[in-house]
């Protein structure tokens, strides 16, 4: 890439800053409605692989014989206890009686209506209220003798029992799904708080979604402003101007909302590996930000204009920030060779991303930078950030090159050494956050 190109592209950044600017501002806006569009993908395909050889067999038989959905209510006894209680009866009775409040809910199943295949016989063959504790603590015997109910229902040593709620919400949809994920917790906090003396829990499979879902949203709406704050104010700290933390923000900004609002006219959904492509993108955008703005600040000591300083800064920077914007886009594309979709969809998300941080590098921040920045306080701030230590370790690893070579490739080959320890693993659970109360169920 000839330097002359990178002059010529520096001009017109600079010379056509305030156009530019108005065309990044409107393409932004524009795109950043595409974001009401985005979904979320919590289904279990999205984490799978497509090329296993016996998934179109799989998927003919989930067709033929489709997998009613269920909820799960567990209603704990006290330790040592039976749940052959009266209060744990009586909860799951309340249950009984109000389970239809779950949209699309069909039949529920419970102790109190086993009935043995094998004896022909009910567990429970009178009112709840008619048996005294003696005969509860029988029943209690009888049942964890039955080895149906067992592999059902009830803890072999009848600490704990299951509810079964069936739904009929085989053709529901995302939105109805979550419905149903609502109405289970509020179901579940009603029996809570009529039965407070009683541990009940809830799992279901819509419940797991939900819960991916809301880590998604809290990973968009808590983690992903953490990290640009942490990295604007790292970037205002290092080159001591609020200005310049400003204008990295709002490179940011923009580059997300460009990336977020494209996936959502593409279509795109995230998912629980997804949701990680826009803390990638923010990295990069903060990195070619960076890259900009120390050559400009460098030019402008040396008494430039503003404007002078920025077509050198982009004239300097534009051969490096495009390869690595070039290389690092083919190195994430590459992830489309992947077998699962969930880190495809990684891949092409933080793709995209990588274009419209390097796009707005080069159209968006100049602009900025000159139209906001002070050129006299930006160019008296002193010595750029660590550069006198740097310099000390430039010097350092060229007068140590080759023991630093050896060093460096005795250490990875001892880290290659180490690859057999790696293991490979796929636990649903650990997609559950660490406070979660679905935890709590399979715990």
């Amino acid at each position: 890439m000839s330097s002359s190109f990178s002059s010529r592209t520096a001009k017109f950044a600079v010379g056509n800053r305030a156009i530019l600017l108005l065309i990044a501002s409107l393409m932004t806006a524009l795109l950043a409605t595409g974001a009401v569009r985005l979904t979320f993908d919590t289904a279990l395909t999205a984490l799978l692989t497509t090329s296993d050889p016996y998934l179109e067999e799989f998927n003919a038989l989930d067709a033929e014989f489709p997998n009613q959905l269920t909820v799960n209510f567990a209603f704990l006894a006290d330790e040592g206890a039976s749940v052959f209680t009266r209060p744990i009866l009586d909860a799951i009775t309340s249950l009984k009686e109000s389970y239809t409040q779950i949209p699309f809910a069909q039949r529920a199943s419970t102790l109190i209506d086993f009935y043995s295949p094998e004896t022909q016989t009910r567990l429970f063959t009178r009112s709840l209220d008619r048996y005294t504790d003696t005969e509860l603590a029988a029943l209690a015997s009888t049942a964890t003798a039955d080895r149906l109910l067992t592999s059902n229902l009830l803890s072999k040593d009848a600490s704990l029992t299951f509810a079964l709620v069936v739904l009929d919400a085989a053709d529901a949809s995302a939105g109805q799904r979550l419905d149903i994920a609502t109405a289970v917790l509020r179901l579940r906090d009603e029996l809570r708080s009529k039965h407070p003396e009683i541990t009940i829990l809830a799992n279901s499979d819509v419940l797991l979604e939900q819960s991916s879902q809301q880590a998604m949203v809290d990973d968009l709406t808590t983690l992903l402003p953490i990290v640009i704050l942490i990295c604007v104010l790292t970037i205002c700290y290092c080159f001591k101007s609020a200005t310049l933390g400003v204008c990295i923000l709002a490179h940011v900004l923009f580059t997300l909302l460009c990336t977020v609002g494209s996936l959502g006219y593409l279509g795109y959904a995230f998912n629980s590996i997804s949701i990680i492509a826009p803390l990638v993108v923010v990295i990069i955008a903060v990195a070619n930000s960076v890259h900009i703005i120390s050559i400009y600040q460098q030019v402008l000591a040396s008494g430039a204009s503003k404007a002078r300083a920025m077509e050198d800064s982009v004239a300097h920077n534009f051969q490096p920030i495009t390869l690595a914007a070039l290389t690092t886009a083919i190195g994430f594309s590459s992830l489309n060779m992947c077998s699962s979709p969930a880190i495809q969809d990684f891949g092409q998300i933080v793709a995209i991303g990588i274009v419209f941080a390097y796009g707005l590098t080069l159209i968006f921040l100049p602009a900025l930078l000159v139209w906001l920045t002070n050129a006299e306080r930006l160019a008296t701030q002193g010595k750029p950030f660590l550069q006198g230590p740097l310099r000390k370790l430039s010097a350092f690893t060229i007068s140590n090159d080759k023991p630093i070579f050896w060093l460096c490739s005795l250490f990875a080959v001892a880290t290659i050494a180490l690859l057999p320890l790696n293991e490979t693993d796929f636990n649903r659970l650990d997609f559950i956050a660490g406070d979660s109360e679905l935890r709590d169920y399979y715990d």
